[in-house]
């Protein structure tokens, strides 16, 4: 008892300070402003380069598309590394430890339970688990803000018909879309826990 004590001291010590300072508003602006915009843009750039550049074989409506998606996967690689370092960075007070390290596996999985909501908060050491809600919302956010990615390159796959593979790529990419549901929707749980916890 006394060690399990001494685990949550420590993890509370590396909660000091970690704050959520409007991650959602910034991933929501991301992905209903910047996101479309950069990707149409970058999509028509793109494209645009490929009708001016291709000629004879490689001049084809299918190479247009694979060089519009590829620029616009670029893109969403740069802009998203870029974005979550200027913008998502300063949405959020971090440690850059992991407030849950002192604590044994089974406090982790109970903590990360309660975040997402699978079992009724307990509310001790909420503030330990609040700044681990912090931290676990950055790191999905993170993951969220780089997923389009995959989705541009399995696109460009799909729409290639020298592509014998296609149907796999497309397969792949309905997983991938499902995965990303994953994400948000444990992204929206855990914020869902700081509001019910404040």
């Amino acid at each position: 008892m006394a060690e399990s004590a001494d685990r949550w001291v420590r993890a509370e010590r590396r909660a000091d300070g970690v704050a959520d300072k409007g991650l959602g508003k910034a991933l929501k602006a991301y992905f209903t402003v910047y996101l479309p915009i950069g990707v149409v843009l970058l999509f028509a750039i793109g494209a645009g380069l490929a009708i001016v550049l291709f000629r004879d074989d490689w001049a084809s409506p299918a190479s247009y598309l694979s060089s519009g998606l590829g620029l616009a996967a670029l893109g969403v690689l740069v802009g998203g590394l870029a974005y979550n370092w200027k913008v998502l960075g300063t949405a959020v007070d971090m440690s850059k430890i992991e407030v849950t390290g002192p604590l044994n596996d089974a406090e982790k999985k109970a903590v990360r339970r309660e975040i997402l909501g699978t079992v009724t908060t307990d509310p001790t050491h909420l503030r330990v688990k609040r700044a681990a809600a912090v931290q676990l919302r950055k790191a999905l956010a993170t993951q969220l803000l780089i997923a389009p990615v995959m989705v541009c390159v399995l696109l460009q796959q799909v729409s290639n018909p020298r592509n014998p593979f296609w149907w796999l790529a497309a397969a792949f990419g309905a997983l991938y879309l499902f995965g990303m549901a994953f994400l948000a929707r444990d992204f929206r749980r855990a914020g869902q826990f700081l509001g019910k916890t404040k």
